[in-house]
């Protein structure tokens, strides 16, 4: 059984009710959108003309289009109902960076017409359509679009060296971006699991390097052909210096240390670096930058440049003497005048340096590209130097991650810092603290809050040295203080008793995945004496923005295969790729939710197979011919641990390698439950006593409460689902607390004794187990909190 899901609860508390029914649920939003009264009925065969588009894009363009509207298109230049014009001459040859893709999109009572400059424009006009005809199946409302994107490089990395990434899963994800009007496909072929490109100059490369598992050129060649159909670009990833280690299994002598080497089966950051002082590795670099040159022709290749471990260099004698001889002071320096001669070589074959945020130096050119995963510090940095950048910090889909959370992402940094207010009555505490983490250091920074006579409160935050952010939603819940902020971990959530001067006790949620925290006060008081300096944060240069072109989601395979990448992408990529082409206060999560349901629905209907892809996992853990509702209703509850907790579980349980196990329940689960969004939803409408919300609650607590015996004999009946038996007692335990909740909410306010009791129980509930939250846990602490004095 294959589950499908619409969630009509989502409201949007933006709009009124009126202007919500009426708003088509396409996404991303387009910049100007006018509804009219009427619909525009599908007939079974529709005239349909185009000009100015090459045979390639016009075939497909109308393949896509003749299964959207579900009509047959019979070319008709005379009595066409669905035009298509496009300015300029048919540019069949390869997008560019910057090309316009706006359009114009009008539905009335004589048909359907599109107005673009570009084919481009036309492609991403046929998107919008294709989704106003999933949703309205047979008619199209009379609508006026008027639309173009905000950024011009928005895109998603697939990383296939990892876990190499089938052919037709690359061709899907291909055929969602367009539907998403994505535009870079960003593909990571090269790393210390694998090489997988076709090297006819250096074979050993596939041959030793590879497990066998590479694309070939003529792959290659024809991955590229169907993107630029799709009007997207495709830019490879070959990593140097660093990241090196099935070079080094191929060609150990190009390596700064002798071997010998193999392929690494384990996930981390290795010490293989090419060898600096060799003038066969600029020889290699050339070779190999010439024979990709010929593959892939967009202007850009991205040279990796990251996450160097100088150990390799500093133990080299022949990298020492060639320091020496080039006055280089440092392995910082060394990498410098490494990428430097690298740019040269890249602008011999006619291309333009882009790497991660580690190649950023002044003595750079200035047209090269720098994507960043350090985070909008280091991309405001970079935009000011007068460097082009993208973000790719908070949009990283490898992690899974509440949609809402990439949705906040805002690729312009915002200076929206507030300078803290003290008068003579306010109070101030200055608190200090530790996040150890399951793999890496610990968290550490500092924090403030400052609190006025009449009871508001703002607050600070320093996190691993960084800029000073603001504290968001300051508020007491019994004896704990609750505050939030955004960071490259996902949102991070304090939840800590401030009332001992001596310790900090309580937890940080990132994501779903709660953290011990410890720490201690450094100060309080009242007024300006010895109160804390708040450092403000750099200004960012308004103009320095136009700098900044856009970002792309980054989806790293250590846990993710070809079986379930549809399902780890799919559907909030549709939410980040709104950020990147709409309206930068396009801001309403509830609203964005409401079009997700939509969009969750529409993308399998453009062949993403994410929802296959969770139906084939959970039929391979059960007996043939199981009925499946009761795993789809515990991944309805449950979802995986946030962030980078279960990368970090696992490598505490040494599966943090490439035999790791990628099959059981948890990798079929997408990032986010969105019916626990929708319940969510329902939760904020609670007040203490009032039937309605409280009833929609209750009625999905029972749904699934009902579903709990075939759960737990699906469970006791089937080996590969046997651990989850703990887990399935617990969501029992929760569902009963949460209905308990509900009857006690009818009756009157939870008072504060009854909610610590209730929280405590809700917090152990809430641990990750299996690699997994049970996020039901934190829905029912939302609800008590709803219902509470």
């Amino acid at each position: 059984m294959k589950k499908t899901l619409l969630f009509t609860s989502l409201m949007c508390a933006g709009l009124s009710m009126s202007a919500l029914a009426a708003a088509p649920a396409l996404m991303p939003y387009p910049a100007k959108l006018s509804q009219q009264q009427g619909y525009f009925s599908l007939p079974a065969t529709l005239g349909f003309s185009v000009s100015q588009m090459g045979d390639a894009r016009l075939a497909l363009l109308k393949q896509q289009l003749q299964q959207s509207l579900n009509t047959q298109l019979v070319d008709n230049n005379q009595a066409a109902s669905l035009q298509i014009h496009v300015k300029q001459s048919a540019n069949a040859d390869y997008p560019a960076l910057g090309d316009d893709e706006s359009y114009s999109l009008k539905i009335n009572s004589q048909g359907i017409r599109i107005d673009a400059a570009t084919e481009l424009g036309a492609l991403r006009a046929a998107q919008t359509l294709r989704q106003l005809a999933f949703e309205h199946q047979g008619k199209l409302p009379f609508v006026s679009i008027q639309d173009s994107p905000r950024f011009p490089w928005r895109g998603l990395m697939i990383d296939s060296a990892r876990h190499f990434m089938p052919l037709d899963a690359i061709y899907r994800q291909l055929d969602g971006m367009a539907s998403a009007k994505l535009n870079v496909f960003h593909w990571h072929l090269t790393d210390d699991q694998g090489w997988r490109l076709e090297s006819k100059t250096y074979p050993k490369l596939q041959e030793l390097a590879s497990d066998g598992l590479y694309y070939t050129q003529d792959d290659i060649r024809k991955v590229v052909d169907y993107a630029r159909q799709l009007g997207i670009r495709v830019v490879p990833e070959f990593d140097v210096p660093g990241h090196a280690s099935a070079i080094a299994t191929a060609y150990p002598e190009l390596i700064s240390l002798p071997g010998p080497y193999q392929l690494e089966r384990h996930w981390g950051v290795f010490e293989p670096l090419l060898d600096p002082s060799n003038p066969k590795v600029y020889t290699f670099i050339d070779a190999m930058v010439g024979e990709i040159a010929s593959l892939f022709p967009d202007p850009y290749l991205h040279i990796g440049g990251d996450e160097i471990n100088p150990k390799q260099w500093q133990q080299s004698e022949s990298v020492a003497a060639y320091m020496t001889e080039h006055k280089l002071a440092d392995h910082h320096e060394l990498h410098t005048h490494f990428n430097a001669k690298v740019q040269k070589i890249l602008a011999r074959h006619g291309k333009k340096m882009m790497g991660w945020d580690e190649i950023f130096h002044p003595d750079l050119p200035k047209d090269i590209m720098i994507q960043s995963w350090q985070g909008l510090d280091s991309l405001a940095q970079t935009a000011m130097a007068g460097y082009q950048g993208l973000l790719s910090t908070g949009f990283y889909i490898d992690q899974p991650q509440k949609t809402a959370y990439h949705y906040r992402n805002e690729p312009i940094p915002a200076n929206d810092f507030v300078a803290p207010k003290i008068s003579n009555d306010t109070q101030w505490q200055q608190w200090q603290f530790e996040m150890p983490r399951l793999k890496g250091s610990a968290v550490k920074g500092e924090f403030v809050i400052f609190t006025q006579a009449d009871g508001s409160r703002q607050g600070y935050i320093q996190v691993n040295k960084q800029q000073t952010r603001m504290l968001k939603d300051i508020e007491t819940l019994g004896s704990l203080t609750r505050f939030w902020l955004d960071t490259w971990m996902g949102p991070m959530q304090f939840e800590v008793s401030l009332n001992s001067t001596k310790s900090l006790d309580g937890r940080i949620l990132i994501g779903n995945s709660p953290y011990s925290v410890r720490g201690k006060q450094l100060g309080s008081g009242q007024g300006n004496n010895n109160a804390p300096q708040v450092v403000k944060p750099t200004h960012f240069e308004p103009q320095s923005a136009d700098n900044i072109l856009g970002g792309e989601a980054t989806i790293w395979s250590e846990i993710i295969t070809g079986e379930n990448l549809d399902l780890r992408i799919w559907p909030r990529l549709y939410a980040i790729a709104e950020r990147f082409w709409s309206a930068k206060t396009l801001t309403d999560k509830d609203e964005m939710y409401r079009r997700l349901a939509v969009m969750h629905e529409y993308g399998t209907k453009v062949g993403l197979a994410y929802a296959d892809q969770q139906q084939a996992g959970f039929a391979s853990l059960v007996s043939k011919g199981a009925d499946l509702s009761p795993l789809y209703t515990l991944a309805e509850i449950v979802e995986q641990a946030q962030y980078y907790t279960r990368h970090h579980i696992k490598f505490q349980a040494d599966a943090y390698h490439h035999g790791e196990r990628l099959d059981r329940f948890v990798d079929f689960l997408p990032a986010e439950s969105l019916a626990l969004v929708a319940l969510d939803r329902t939760i904020s409408q609670v007040k203490p006593t009032d039937n309605t919300a409280l009833s929609k609650v209750d009625e999905t607590l029972s749904t699934w409460q009902q579903q709990l015996p075939a759960m737990r004999e699906l469970v006791n009946t089937n080996s590969e689902l046997l651990p989850l038996a703990p887990v399935v007692t617990d969501i029992e335990q929760t569902l009963q607390l949460s209905r308990q909740l509900v009857a006690n909410c009818r009756n009157s306010a939870i008072n504060q004794a009854e909610g610590e009791t209730l929280r405590n129980q809700l917090w152990q509930l809430a641990e990750v187990r299996q690699e997994m939250v049970i996020g039901l846990a934190h829905s029912t602490e939302r609800l008590l909190e709803r219902c509470s004095n």
